[in-house]
């Protein structure tokens, strides 16, 4: 038995922490995946919390496929407690938890990649494409790693969409701090057994991508 758990302590990890709150919600941090990998990757999830099923889809397969993964993931759940009904209020106050509390610890941890999940409202927001990857970093690299995921993952494309309002909160700082950084957007209004698919198509995509 003590040999089996040896074993098992070698292949997958798994922990979890509060890392921030304050009177308008919290940010819990995850480890997920294979302890032994170079490569961490980072998930950003529920920042605007009208609009998170799909980034809680991303984090419960990161979660539950954590035994078999390639790499490393650190997985941030923002749990926006104050006013999360209201729309406006809500998008503020996550963004705001973000920015205090996952920033800080993403630059701090130095990971290899980081994608920051979304959903968007289509063509009501402005939007021609509904399901995307927007590279906050502009380098090759970061495009390199959009364009192997799109090869694996057709449904999306690589697309710029007008006036995003979280990236300066956000994904921003990371990115100018020097971490490649990608948000992923999906259509808020897909069925919920879309979303999941989807989310299981993205992760098994991001863990058969190189990254360097």
């Amino acid at each position: 038995m003590l040999c089996l758990l040896m074993m098992f302590s070698v292949v997958s990890t798994s922990s979890a922490a509060v890392i921030g709150s304050t009177s308008y919600g919290y940010v819990e941090k995850f480890t997920y995946g294979n302890p032994n990998s170079n490569v961490k990757i980072v998930y950003i999830t529920g920042v605007h919390p009208m609009e998170d099923e799909f980034s809680y889809d991303v984090a419960n397969v990161v979660r539950n496929r954590s035994n078999s993964l390639n790499y490393r993931y650190i997985v941030y759940k923002v749990h926006v407690t104050k006013s999360a009904s209201n729309y406006t209020q809500g998008r503020i106050n996550g963004q705001l938890l973000a920015q205090k509390f996952v920033v800080p610890n993403v630059i701090r941890i130095k990971p290899t990649f980081v994608f920051d999940v979304h959903e968007n409202h289509g063509a009501s927001s402005g939007y021609k494409y509904y399901r995307f990857l927007y590279p906050i970093s502009k380098g090759s690299y970061t495009l390199g790693i959009a364009r192997s995921i799109v090869y694996r993952m057709p449904s999306l494309v690589i697309y710029t969409p007008p006036n995003p309002t979280s990236p300066q909160y956000v994904t921003v700082p990371i990115a100018n701090n020097g971490t490649p950084t990608i948000i992923l957007e999906t259509y808020h209004f897909d069925s919920a057994s879309k979303k999941l698919q989807d989310a299981r198509r993205f992760v098994n995509a991001v863990d058969n991508t190189y990254f360097r």
